[in-house]
């Protein structure tokens, strides 16, 4: 399926704006990018129309060798896609050694310095078509607590009911690993492989959406907010100040069945026989 132009950048500023509102793209936190293999250039604003530049990489993605992609700039606010596209989007085309920008930016600009996350998932999983990477506090803040995969799965996978339906392969647990790297690329695309989205710790969320371009890029947003929303729905229970760290990875089963409200008091705390 073709869209216009105009209908992905709508797009793509909306999403932007949907992660500001869940708290999950402070600042100049986040990236996004679309494949664009079906807009040929001249279909593209005049604004933000430019001479072609080319960028080294250090990274090969032969395999990418050709096609195009929309992805925003380096140091961008992405709450201002949806008003001024140029200034924070560009097209590029990735060839051999790096990569050419030929829309958008300006010169002397570059694309994200995660774009090798990017290129690295897009080369393993050739379905994909969206690649959004955002910093949602409360999954942040919960992989600082719980450092195992299958813990932050047991954890979360009972918050929400739609991560069951759109995300059944759970969410995957990345260790630290220097930002903008290779290894990090490695770490995420390898992640990705299996699963739909994954959690950096002390870097955020990385996630995937596959089919058509815009409704791949929902997919990846919609995965971000469904797991923000499980995060804080089990960090937003008053009871869990009650409750010692060691006792609630002890119990993260029990744990993470918490019900709200008085409940909790007969659960948990009521006295010994």
């Amino acid at each position: 399926m073709k869209y216009d132009v105009e209908d992905l950048l709508f797009y793509m500023g909306k999403v932007a704006e949907r992660l500001g509102f869940i708290e999950a793209a402070a600042g100049t936190s986040g990236n996004i990018s679309l494949r664009m293999d079906s807009c040929p250039i001249e279909r593209f604003p005049q604004k933000g129309a430019r001479n072609r530049t080319h960028h080294e990489s250090n990274g090969e993605f032969p395999e990418l060798n050709g096609e195009r992609f929309l992805i925003t700039g380096s140091g961008k606010n992405l709450r201002y896609i949806s008003e001024r596209p140029h200034e924070c989007l560009a097209l590029i085309e990735v060839v051999e050694g790096g990569y050419d920008i030929l829309w958008g930016l300006r010169e002397g600009e570059v694309i994200t310095s995660e774009h090798p996350a990017h290129f690295t998932t897009y080369q393993r999983r050739p379905r994909v078509s969206a690649f959004i990477h955002a910093q949602p506090t409360s999954i942040n803040v919960l992989v600082r607590l719980f450092r195992s995969e299958d813990s932050l799965n047991g954890l979360l996978s009972v918050q929400h009911e739609q991560l069951k339906i759109y995300s059944p392969q759970g969410i995957g647990l990345v260790q630290t690993v220097r930002h903008g790297s290779y290894e990090l690329a490695d770490a995420v695309a390898s992640s990705l492989s299996d699963k739909d989205i994954c959690a950096v710790f002390r870097h955020g969320t990385f996630s995937v959406g596959e089919q058509d371009p815009i409704n791949a890029l929902n997919m990846a947003c919609d995965l971000q907010e469904y797991y923000h929303d499980a995060a804080r729905t089990f960090l937003d229970n008053p009871w869990l100040r009650l409750l010692p760290l060691d006792f609630m990875m002890k119990n993260l089963e029990r744990v993470s069945r918490l019900p709200l409200g008085d409940k909790m008091v007969a659960a948990f705390l009521r006295p010994p026989k």
